[in-house]
């Protein structure tokens, strides 16, 4: 992944006071489709579909007023993005492994997984176990353990 157009400023967010208050679903498909890009999908084709997907999940979130409509759809795009891989690696959603899996993913470690995305089943296994290995281990849930009382024994060097 080309983490240069990650750092960039990230053009899929509105523009400061010169975004209109209400964005056109052409923009917010627009800012969608570079939101992929920016995410690693280099197929213009598999960027609309997404876009077109998140957009229609937006559209069904509950109304947030605290969201403009860029980041109700970026919102979206992170919740599609979580379905396919809580599926397609059959973990719970949402649970520390699928969080390690997107960060696994987002970090460049399966490269082609926009394809895998599009795969019908069963072709996109490949992809998948590259996805899988690097998947970090997560933090273990903590358990509490008895600790032994001790006493704090106080001293003074004068």
């Amino acid at each position: 992944m080309d983490r240069s157009k990650v750092s960039a400023a990230p053009p899929y967010l509105p523009h400061s006071a010169t975004a209109p208050a209400t964005p056109s679903i052409t923009q917010l498909h627009s800012r969608l489709q570079t939101y992929w890009r920016a995410l690693g999908v280099s197929d213009p084709d598999q960027a609309a579909a997404l876009a077109e997907q998140a957009l229609r999940r937006a559209s069904e979130l509950p109304e947030t007023p605290e969201l403009d409509p860029a980041a109700r759809t970026i919102l979206a795009a992170g919740e599609l993005l979580d379905d396919w891989l809580a599926q397609a690696l059959k973990l719970p959603r949402p649970s520390p492994e699928l969080a390690a899996a997107r960060a696994a993913l987002l970090s460049g470690a399966a490269p082609d997984w926009p394809a895998a995305l599009f795969a019908p089943p069963g072709m996109a296994e490949a992809a998948l176990e590259t996805l899988r290995s690097a998947v970090a281990e997560p933090t273990p849930v903590a358990s509490p353990g008895l600790m032994p009382a001790q006493r704090i024994e106080l001293f003074s060097l004068f």
